[in-house]
């Protein structure tokens, strides 16, 4: 059947906003404060709510001192509930004047694309420009630590691009579908376009190419890389750089690239990174005994591991939450 714009009207018939929390005084709160807006995904299943915290706390713990106010669009599977809720409410005791927090239920929007819908969450980010009205967003996957406030990530020009990503090493990228692409990004660090993408309603191209029979390999990331190619920029390296352990892995990752990056840019990003993604880790840091799988004797292997000072950095900070008991027995994510 055709895809039109009625299809759409239907997609954002099923999102409904399932709470908004914020302090009573928040109007106030905002006065003299740069606000930037920043939407995640998350399921009730599993543990990834936890995970999801950590991240939260780290970005409130990096600009609750600044003149920054997040505004967090958390967008949310239809089973998730209200004990589900408090969980992320509990970060008012600490930060009670820099943050409101505004859940969706996403409802089952791609229940009718079979292919995808095991996968719908990481889809829902692809269709905040039907429903966030801002002019931007920034996307963060769960398994992110956020070292700055954001700001200067926020208002980066984006110079007539959709979207702007941190180039990952994924070598085929979308060659599959015809496109050998230079700027292949990783899409779970992404500032976007909004108001590009609505203007050029590029939500319709996107329901089109989830109703083909175009092959997927990835998730959103391809669809994403496929759809925007070729107005896709690069971020920062700062803003995303994935966990890698030393000089060495980042030499790896530059012979991997189709592009270049400054190296001495990558080695500032990994000793002051604005955000760290752990895209490398296997397991991740939060899993309780990633810390006895680590060997770091071998190069080859470090692209395959959690590292130490990453171990200690996100445990250290899920222990400034309500929750650490709870994260720290954590024997798998699931």
């Amino acid at each position: 059947d055709e895809i039109t714009d009625s299809s759409i009207v239907k997609l954002l018939n099923k999102i409904k906003v399932i709470k908004h929390i914020f302090n009573k005084n928040i109007e106030k709160d905002k006065i003299g404060k740069k606000v930037i807006h920043i939407t995640v995904s998350v399921n009730n299943k599993k543990n990834y709510k936890y995970i999801l915290l950590v991240q939260m706390q780290s970005l409130l713990m990096s600009c609750h001192k600044n003149s920054t106010f997040i505004v967090y669009h958390i967008l949310c599977t239809p089973d998730f509930n209200e004990l589900s809720i408090i969980i992320f409410k509990s970060l008012f005791i600490s930060f009670p004047h820099n943050f409101e927090l505004i859940f969706y239920n996403m409802g089952n929007i791609f229940f009718y694309f079979k292919k995808i819908y095991l996968y719908s969450v990481a889809y829902y980010r692809l269709m905040t420009p039907l429903f966030i009205n801002e002019e931007r967003i920034i996307h963060l996957d769960v398994d992110c630590l956020i070292f700055s406030d954001l700001n200067d990530m926020y208002n980066l020009d984006f110079k007539g691009n959709y979207i702007l990503g941190f180039y990952d090493f994924l070598i085929d990228g979308i060659d599959y579908l015809g496109i050998k692409s230079s700027k292949y990004i990783n899409s779970g660090v992404t500032l976007f376009n909004l108001k590009k993408l609505r203007n050029d309603k590029k939500c319709v191209e996107i329901i089109d190419l989830l109703h083909s029979n175009v092959p997927l390999r990835k998730p959103d990331q391809t669809v994403i890389n496929y759809l925007l190619y070729p107005n896709i920029g690069r971020l920062p390296s700062k803003y995303g750089i994935f966990n890698f352990e030393d000089k060495s892995d980042l030499t790896i990752y530059l012979n991997l690239l189709r592009t270049k990056i400054p190296l001495n840019e990558l080695e500032e990003a990994l000793i002051n990174p604005g955000i760290i993604h752990f895209v490398l880790c296997k397991p991740k840091p939060w899993y309780r005994n990633s810390f006895y799988f680590k060997d770091f004797t071998n190069c080859t292997q470090r692209l395959n591991c959690s590292c130490i000072k990453y171990f200690y950095i996100w445990h250290s900070i899920a222990k400034e939450t309500l929750y650490y008991r709870k994260i720290s027995s954590f024997t798998s994510v699931g």
